[in-house]
């Protein structure tokens, strides 16, 4: 979701978005680094409903 929030404030902004005189271009490069870091989006679908499915069988 930052993701992709991030990006359509950064298309929103037009090209002034990736420059460092606003927040949205250090916003979008950290959910960037955070999709690598955590792996790639069905990972982190899996790994979300591992989570969930584990609190709703208890």
């Amino acid at each position: 979701i930052a993701q992709t929030l991030t990006s359509k404030c950064i298309d929103f902004m037009g090209g002034v978005g990736f420059t460092r005189d606003f927040p949205q271009e250090k916003f979008f490069r950290d959910a960037k680094i955070g999709t690598i870091y955590e792996g790639t989006s069905n990972m982190q679908l899996q790994t979300i409903a591992k989570l969930i499915e584990r609190q709703y069988t208890q």
